[in-house]
């Protein structure tokens, strides 16, 4: 049993290792336009970690440059699901959850759906992390 253990936690490991490198290729796409191949990479990543949030609100702001609604509402719904199941709300996870709220709303306004677009604002507004507005002034 303690090599049981011993296993599964290389394996955790090994996933989460790989899962970071897969990231940062996403995030090196991301910078240099290459939405396609970000979507590719963070997919992978999530195959490797579905509990890595953050790959979730990277996916769906790279299914918003690609025009994909649906999947960047998807994923958000996901993290926002997840931190008021297993967090009790947004508050633990407050970047993250502020993150996901926008790209939902824009995603949301993207389909036309402006009183969800609208819900989701307000509730980013609530929770919005000290120094997140600083760049718009």
């Amino acid at each position: 049993m303690a090599q049981d253990f011993k296993e599964r936690h290389q394996r955790r490991v090994r996933s989460k290792k790989l899962a970071e490198e897969l990231k940062r290729k996403g995030n090196e796409a991301m910078k240099h336009g290459l939405y396609k191949s970000a979507m590719h990479h963070y997919t992978e990543a999530l195959e490797e970690r579905k509990d890595y949030l953050a790959l979730y609100t990277n996916r769906a702001l790279v299914a918003l440059k690609l025009e994909d609604a649906q999947q960047a509402i998807d994923d958000c719904s996901r993290v926002l699901e997840y931190c008021e199941v297993f967090h009790d709300g947004y508050q633990k996870e407050k970047d993250l959850c502020y993150k996901a709220l926008l790209r939902r709303g824009l995603a949301n306004k993207f389909q036309r759906d402006f009183d969800l677009a609208k819900a989701d604002f307000d509730e980013a507004k609530k929770i919005e992390p000290e120094g997140a507005g600083e760049a718009e002034k």
